[in-house]
């Protein structure tokens, strides 16, 4: 088949992930997810990956969804690929969280996928990717949304096809050729009804928007818009990385955010100054992001350069001039006069311990998230940030918590009050009670993100490893 082989050479170019690598697929059983399916399990010896299928079913469609999850399993159980099924009920999650059903859909289905995820990564101590089948018109859909809620170069460049542990083979193909692969294989995928609903925007543009456009304006407008999107991603990373370069250059750390120079800042081209504004303000609120409005009112601020001047952000940030310098900081919690407990803490929803089972991931007040797993051998590459240990000394979950009056760490040569540690460790106070802890019964861990302690250290006789990563 020509499709295949455009299939491979696109897999080689975009993809290409290391021999041996797994590879999940999120199958629902429609069109595009089952082509996918199939394309990858008979092209896995060429492509010198394992493949496994994974399937959500949310509890929106009654018998119809519980129908598909039986679907995809019996195609599974007939090709002899290995399945994975998760479950949840989207409605009653939406109505809790306060969300529509398409972001908790969203956010579940994920959940489940990435949890899958560290799950086989913790077994078999290799690569392990999600897989889905976002395709061209996807593509040309997503830039339509963007531009319809207002976006940037980095919204423009649309669906990446490889972004971490996610990799979407088909952004080179057209839905009709999806359609096409599945009627010459003879597969009978599955019509999720939900896509038929107007009431979601993406299924507006798909049934509405796209096919008025090409109709009366471009007849190749998806293709266009798909153009759009590589050209749009190659630019912005060639921005970002310019971005790297003076982040390293003019940025520097403060007690509890970031300085720059006012001149030094106003040197810079536009596109770069705001994606650096951008980049200060998402370390700081856990990489959410700015407004457009928001990055022009910091702009103003450095332009007049008053001494003083100060400007409060979402996400608990502020601004402020101080002495030709510029200053990205997050609004500190007050503190009570003996730095031990924060006063008010009635306001703020991370005053309690919180529970991180492994496998599993947790996500912190502060925006970060721990995922936390268990394996019986170490990976030859642990991710930036992770730390590892002997799971057999330590009890689980693993305990998240702030820093309590008489806590101390268990050091390489014996142990310190944790009070004594970060004060020679030069933690400003004001920081002191906002850190984070790993603690097993008692015994801390890690200071997340920073320092591993020694209890629970991993030796020549560990047979399981937990291991712990923030990101």
């Amino acid at each position: 088949m020509d499709f295949l082989k455009t299939f491979c050479q696109n897999w080689q170019k975009k993809i290409a992930l290391s021999p041996h690598s797994m590879v999940i697929v999120a199958c629902s059983g429609g069109i595009d997810s089952l082509a996918l399916l199939d394309m990858l399990w008979q092209m896995k010896a060429r492509l010198q990956i394992e493949v496994a299928a994974a399937h959500y079913e949310h509890g929106i469609r009654g018998e119809d969804s519980l129908g598909d999850a039986a679907f995809v399993q019996e195609f599974c159980r007939q090709q002899g690929i290995a399945f994975y099924l998760g479950s949840g009920n989207v409605p009653l999650e939406a109505s809790q969280k306060n969300e529509s059903l398409e972001t908790a859909a969203r956010r579940m289905r994920y959940g489940f996928l990435y949890g899958l995820r560290d799950k086989l990564m913790a077994e078999e101590a290799r690569g392990v990717y999600i897989a889905t089948a976002h395709h061209g018109d996807d593509q040309a859909e997503t830039l339509l949304m963007h531009l319809l809620r207002g976006s940037g170069i980095r919204g423009l460049g649309g669906i990446r096809s490889r972004q971490g542990c996610l990799i979407r083979p088909l952004l080179f193909a057209r839905k009709s050729q999806l359609t096409a692969y599945c009627q010459t294989r003879e597969l009978t995928p599955r019509h999720d009804s939900s896509n038929d609903e107007l009431e979601f925007l993406r299924n507006r543009i798909r049934l509405e928007l796209l096919p008025l456009l090409e109709r009366e304006y471009n007849p190749a407008l998806t293709e266009g818009l798909c153009h759009l999107a590589e050209l749009a991603a190659q630019d912005e990373d060639f921005l970002q990385a310019n971005v790297k370069n003076a982040w390293e250059k003019l940025v520097h750390q403060e007690d509890n955010g970031y300085r720059c120079s006012c001149l030094e800042l106003k040197r810079l081209p536009e596109a770069i100054l705001g994606r650096l504004m951008q980049k200060m303000a998402g370390e700081l609120a856990g990489d959410r992001q700015l407004s457009y409005r928001q990055l022009e009112d910091i702009k103003h601020l450095l332009e007049i350069e008053r001494t003083g001047s100060k400007l409060d952000l979402p996400y608990g940030l502020q601004v402020k001039i101080s002495y030709k310098f510029i200053y990205f900081y997050k609004k500190t919690i007050p503190f009570s006069e003996n730095n031990v407990t924060m006063d008010n803490m009635d306001s703020y929803e991370d005053k309690h311990s919180m529970y991180l089972s492994l496998p599993g991931e947790l996500k912190l007040p502060d925006g970060r998230l721990i995922r936390g797993y268990l394996a019986d051998a170490l990976p030859d590459i642990l991710p930036e940030g992770a730390i590892y240990g002997d799971a057999d000394k330590c009890v689980f979950p693993i305990e998240l918590r702030h820093r309590q009056p008489g806590d101390r760490v268990r050091l390489s040569q014996g142990s310190k009050k944790l009070k004594d540690f970060l004060i020679d460790a030069r933690v400003p106070r004001q920081l002191r009670d906002e850190l984070w802890l790993a603690v097993s019964q008692g015994e801390i861990l890690w200071l997340v993100g920073k320092r591993r302690f020694a209890h629970a250290l991993a030796s020549e006789s560990t047979n399981k490893y937990f291991i712990l990563e923030v990101k």
